[in-house]
């Protein structure tokens, strides 16, 4: 299942294909549902118009519309939801609301003969060849949720993280549970829930990571948007910190994690 919006266009071919190619995740999906909403996150409208381009272009895929309620959430400090959670109150609010609800709605709308369920983002872009290598071994078959490492990306395309994540979810579908998908931690969240036997940090049959993560290898105005709609938007000024990005060339780092980069041939030529 993909979490997408249209500020994710850009990641949806190489994701899903265009006819006549063939995308990542047409290789080995036995379905690829995409939830998506007629307002971003923040409020805002969203582009009627790409969505419906996104929709004809991607006829392999099955789309899930959904309302967004302004009345329904309202947008608070971290520290707020934090305080409200311990009071019963309720678990999350504003666009994270929206993210744990796009993927439940996806979760409701999957095949009732599928047993395994991969939750990704639009922007993390699985390298098909090796994933089915890997799933042929079995190997998820032990586990009931596993977390494939993925590699990270800062500003382009070519510029790699030294060190992995592990973003995405593949879990079994029988042990998840609506209440799963409404907390602040999403997909670590649904991880954290289902029992064991689990694992994290998986990597492929040649010991490295299936999936690369393009989340802030962006334009600057395409990360303007993402922070201004996703779960973290109230963590920190992203907008001055982008701002202050791209003000000059490059730097070596990252100012989330601080991590450091090698040069790479770019899995993906053009995000």
């Amino acid at each position: 299942m993909v979490k997408s919006g249209t500020n994710d266009y850009r990641f949806l071919k190489p994701n899903i294909g265009q006819l006549p190619n063939i995308g990542q995740l047409q290789q080995f999906c036995q379905q690829i549902i995409i939830p998506y909403s007629d307002h971003f996150y923040d409020g805002t409208p969203e582009n009627i118009s790409l969505l419906k381009r996104s929709i004809r272009e991607n006829p392999e895929a099955c789309f899930i519309p959904f309302k967004y309620d302004p009345k329904k959430t309202i947008n608070l400090w971290r520290g707020w939801q934090f305080l409200l959670r311990l009071l019963g109150l309720g678990r999350v609010w504003g666009p994270q609301y929206w993210l744990g609800y796009s993927r439940y709605l996806g979760f409701k709308n999957l095949n009732k003969k599928i047993d395994y369920v991969l939750f990704l983002d639009a922007d993390e872009i699985i390298d098909a060849k090796r994933f089915i290598n890997w799933l042929n071994s079995k190997q998820y078959l032990k586990y009931n949720a596993i977390k494939p490492a993925n590699y990270w990306y800062w500003r382009e395309p070519k510029y790699q993280a030294t060190v992995w994540e592990d973003s995405a979810l593949l879990v079994k579908k029988s042990y998840l549970k609506k209440q799963m998908f409404f907390d602040h931690d999403e997909r670590h969240a649904l991880y954290k829930s289902v029992p064991a036997p689990k694992l994290r940090h998986v990597l492929g049959s040649d010991n490295q990571p299936m999936i690369h993560h393009y989340g802030w290898a962006r334009p600057k105005s395409a990360l303007l948007k993402k922070v201004a709609c996703w779960g973290h938007t109230k963590d920190r000024n992203w907008t001055k910190l982008i701002n202050a990005e791209f003000s000059h060339p490059f730097s070596g780092t990252d100012f989330i994690y601080r991590r450091r980069y090698r040069t790479v041939k770019p899995f993906l030529t053009k995000v």
